[in-house]
């Protein structure tokens, strides 16, 4: 059975699932889906009995906000998903923690042009950590844009997750991450493995 959200936020051309970890919103976490995943499904992958990543954060305190994405949008409309979900949870956290943001396939892309533009539009995004799970390349189209903006954030520490013989775009340099992590792909159904979810939140901010 599919857990029920705390929230649901309607954004523009896109839906975010909001999970609370206690009373309020205070230490989030924003997770971008895949293209084409839609929110049940996330959930019930962030739940899976091979790796619970949504229990895991909760029990460190943090909530998890999962944003879900069309089929088929473009790298610049979906930036434009995650902008709108990062200033909506800075607008109604609690407190000053700073935020978690990153994704998974097309929704690391989306997460990383979205967080590199408010930089380049010197917006604050407030996020101290930026992770990426088998990101997406760019389209060949979009790479200019991508390098427009910087190519990625840069005031985040970035963390880089990435399957063996995956290419996400950013070459085979591990200096372009803060830290990485490669592996070989999980075919259990869980959101992250439990190799690269325990990496991960080795790394966030307690």
């Amino acid at each position: 059975m599919t857990a029920v959200p705390n929230a649901v936020w309607t954004l523009r051309n896109a839906t975010a699932w909001v999970f609370l970890a206690g009373e309020h919103l205070t230490k989030p976490v924003i997770l971008v889906g895949d293209s084409g995943t839609d929110l049940a499904t996330l959930t019930e992958a962030a739940d899976h009995d091979a790796y619970a990543l949504r229990s895991e954060l909760h029990a460190r305190g943090h909530d998890l906000i999962l944003l879900a994405l069309s089929e088929g949008g473009s790298m610049t409309g979906d930036g434009g998903a995650v902008q709108n979900t990062v200033l909506r949870a800075t607008a109604e956290r609690y407190g000053s923690a700073p935020l978690v943001v990153g994704g998974t396939g097309h929704g690391a892309l989306a997460a990383r042009y979205g967080l590199a533009t408010m930089e380049y539009q010197r917006i604050d995004h407030q996020t101290s950590v930026h992770f990426s799970h088998d990101g997406a390349a760019p389209a060949l189209e979009d790479e200019a844009e991508l390098d427009r903006t910087g190519g990625r954030p840069q005031r985040p520490l970035f963390l880089r997750m990435v399957d063996s013989g995956v290419d996400d775009g950013l070459g085979k340099d591990d200096e372009i991450a803060d830290d990485v992590i490669t592996g070989e792909a999980d075919g259990s159904g869980a959101l992250l493995s439990e190799e690269y979810g325990s990496w991960l939140l080795e790394r966030l901010p307690s």
